[in-house]
């Protein structure tokens, strides 16, 4: 426990000497600071990775950071600090986060201030202030082009940590099935299995139920095997 802990500060205190530099804006675009305030985004504006980018409505921004861009799209929010490229282990510690997040008898205060994984801050009233259920799915809609982009280990971070602050988006069975097969994809197969078999509780359609069906006999195969 002691060196997860470890592992937790010293990625975070790499990762907090970084900022985003906003290179196109289309639209309305804001970004909520970790104080809780709204910042209208502007090209050239510089957004520290404890900020929450969102774009509205036919809108869109383009940042970069050392050699690293990226693109939000429309009615999408995405946490700034989730844009990196992290390893496979890297992404097992997070899980491993969320899962002691989620441990019975864990309470997270979501009207409180409160620590996101690797330990960047997020505006403490966000759920006040953006909107639970709306602004939830645009956080899963940005841990989507997250993916898109190439940030696939950092998209499952951002779309489980996004599933446990706002529920109504674990109902979601579209979304929960695309970042189990991120989690398959990856060869984390206990992960997916764990995953697929809650998803199987959901209201799904027919054609969700075949591919969930289909996934967990395939990872019973491989777990067999392991």
């Amino acid at each position: 426990m002691k060196r997860i802990f470890l592992l937790i500060l010293t990625i975070s205190s790499l990762t907090f000497c970084q900022s985003f530099k906003v290179d196109k804006v289309s639209g309305t675009v804001k970004a909520l600071d970790s104080n809780d305030n709204w910042i209208n985004v502007k090209e050239g504006t510089s957004l520290p990775l404890n900020s929450i980018l969102v774009a509205d409505k036919k809108s869109s921004v383009k940042i970069s950071e050392e050699g690293m861009n990226f693109t939000l799209k429309e009615s999408s929010a995405i946490p700034v600090s989730s844009i990196k490229k992290m390893t496979v282990d890297e992404l097992l510690l997070a899980l491993a986060m969320e899962d002691m997040i989620n441990a019975p008898g864990k309470k997270e205060n979501d009207n409180g201030k409160t620590t996101a994984v690797y330990g960047s801050k997020e505006g403490g009233n966000e759920s006040e202030i953006a909107g639970s259920d709306d602004f939830g799915i645009k956080r899963i809609n940005g841990a989507v082009q997250l993916a898109e982009n190439g940030f696939k280990e950092s998209a499952v971070v951002t779309a489980k940590e996004t599933f446990r602050k706002y529920p109504s988006t674990k109902e979601m069975a579209n979304y929960r099935i695309y970042f189990a097969n991120l989690l398959y994809d990856f060869g984390l197969y206990d992960e997916a299995y764990d995953e697929f078999t809650s998803i199987k509780e959901l209201k799904l359609s027919d054609k969700e139920k075949s591919e969930v069906a289909e996934k967990i006999s395939l990872l019973n195969k491989k777990l067999v095997n392991k």
